[in-house]
């Protein structure tokens, strides 16, 4: 019995984590990450808002996003307005993740906002580090992107399929490769005319504007 009783606040402490996604907003989210990829898109975007994810007008989730972390981290992630998400995206968080406005993120991209110090040789893995991350207004991340913790990604950049980002990126810039690395400038209007203003937009843009 005195066994038991030192026991309790182990037992009764792994039980509140084992139901704790069952009794909180975060159940929201795992029932959006369910969704087929490019379907029930607004019903998708509307479960994440009511899963504690602070995301602003006419964005849209797109496909699955799959938030992991201690607690309800949909909590930490803010996503502004007009943004795309393309899915799946991972979200590994332990601190904020702030998603601007006009952004555009694609396929299997993971935004990892944990990591690990090196430990010793009995397992390197050592303790748990935290950093936010920080994705400026405008900018694109194509498809397969990493980026790990404490990591800004500038206004108006575009970090290139399949890169690791290991350092922050600057506004403006093109990023490419495994470490990513600035390979050049980008002009204030991209390859387009400058574009006045929503009205005339491409259509590729302009029709997600009003959906959710």
């Amino acid at each position: 019995m005195k066994n038991f009783s030192l026991s309790w606040p182990h037992l009764k402490r792994v039980a509140l984590e084992e139901v704790e996604p069952l009794v909180s907003r975060r159940l929201f989210a795992q029932i959006a990450e369910g969704f087929p990829a490019q379907s029930f898109c607004r019903a998708r975007t509307a479960l994440l808002r009511s899963a504690g994810m602070k995301i602003g007008s006419s964005s849209l989730i797109q496909g699955p996003m799959r938030v992991t972390g201690e607690g309800n981290p949909c909590e930490q992630i803010s996503i502004g307005t007009f943004t795309l998400i393309s899915g799946s995206l991972h979200c590994d968080i332990g601190a904020p993740l702030l998603i601007g406005s006009r952004v555009r993120i694609g396929h299997d991209v993971s935004l990892l906002t944990v990591d690990h110090r090196v430990g010793p040789e009995e397992m390197r893995s050592g303790e748990r580090k935290f950093g936010t991350i920080e994705i400026g207004d405008g900018a694109w991340l194509a498809s397969r992107v990493v980026v790990l913790p404490g990591i800004r990604i500038g206004a108006g950049a575009i970090v290139a399929a399949a890169s690791v980002v290991t350092r922050d990126v600057p506004p403006n810039t093109l990023a490419v490769g495994v470490p990513a690395r600035v390979v050049r400038n980008l002009s204030r209007y991209g390859d387009s005319q400058p574009a006045g203003d929503l009205d005339a937009a491409p259509v590729s843009s302009r029709r997600f504007l009003y959906q959710a």
